[in-house]
């Protein structure tokens, strides 16, 4: 309907409709244009306006007060929440260290060397962390990780990136954690030992993965470690798409994941075997991978057919 204002004298500026005057249903693109102009600018733009001032505001002083911390800064409070068992500076860094592990200004030795350190004190797996909102609707036991967990997976990075042989000694000597009175926080950092192994790409890896792909009793650290032998395979034998001479350690690594993708029942771990093995252009798993492809999850179809493309016959048309 049309808008019909009110009679002459039937309302006062400033104050409430009379309830004689009759209430009237209309688009606000049927008011008049000086009332529409009016409800845009209080309604719209000034509201508009403030949020932007104050998001504004908040970047300036987030750009003008941030803390671009150095190599010796992180590894300084690193080592301090080790040494005076400050756990909520710990967490911090360790969580900003994350954020920038990328940056390679902190790739430096010293660093390395302060992540290490926690990954070698099992004192800390006393301490544990909420590392997101979301996980707050879960289990107790699974939203709780371990600050020795984080240190061994990017002490990988770095050693990987510096080709530090620290980094493969210190975490194989982890990948081997037994604990009887928290094993499930014990295969949490052999779990990610073995993954900060991958990303070392140390050949010198290979067999104790191998003993962990054939006997750890967690499927979930088999599962990584099968992982990790593909990655560091490839790494060494396929770099670069030159394939590298074979030897007796390339096929000691085929026999193992062969083994393991036929007789681990766990599916995890078979999956994870047929891609290793793709990784050194084994057919072994072809067929496991091809049944992957047609999963509905979008992350195991691409991996899958990922896979697939690396075999002599590329993926099945």
């Amino acid at each position: 309907m049309a808008y019909q204002p009110p009679p002459p004298g039937a309302t006062e500026l400033g104050q409430p409709t009379p309830k004689d005057v009759p209430k009237q249903s209309v688009e606000i693109k049927e008011l008049p244009p000086e009332v529409r102009r009016n409800f845009l600018m209080a309604m719209v733009f000034f509201p508009s306006l403030v949020g932007a001032g104050i998001c504004a505001v908040l970047f300036l002083g987030w750009y003008l007060l941030r803390d671009n911390k150095t190599p010796g800064q992180y590894v300084d409070q690193l080592r301090a929440g080790v040494s005076d068992g400050t756990r909520r500076s710990r967490w911090q860094i360790a969580r900003e260290l994350g954020e920038h592990i990328n940056d390679p200004k902190l790739h430096t030795p010293e660093v390395l060397t302060a992540l290490l350190e926690i990954v070698e004190n099992p004192a800390l797996d006393e301490e544990v962390e909420t590392w997101s909102p979301s996980t707050m609707i879960r289990k107790p036991d699974e939203r709780r990780t371990r600050l020795r967990w984080f240190a061994a997976y990017y002490a990988g990075h770095l050693a990987g990136r510096l080709q530090d042989p620290r980094g493969t000694a210190a975490l194989c000597e982890a990948l081997d954690e037994q604990n009887s009175a928290d094993p499930a926080s014990a295969a949490g950092m052999r779990y990610f030992a073995a993954a900060g192994l991958g990303l070392i790409k140390d050949p010198a890896a290979f067999a104790p993965l191998l003993k962990h792909l054939e006997n750890d009793p967690d499927p979930g650290v088999r599962a990584i470690a099968a992982k990790s032998i593909g990655a560091i395979a490839e790494h060494r034998y396929y770099r670069e798409g030159t394939l590298a001479q074979a030897d007796d350690q390339l096929e000691a690594v085929r026999a193992g994941l062969r083994t393991a993708f036929k007789k681990d029942g766990d599916l995890d771990v078979s999956y994870n075997t047929a891609i290793a093995l793709a990784r050194i252009r084994d057919e072994t798993g072809r067929t496991a991978l091809e049944e992957l492809a047609k999963s509905e999850d979008p992350l195991h179809q691409r991996m899958a057919k990922q896979a697939l493309e690396l075999l002599p016959n590329g993926a099945s048309k």
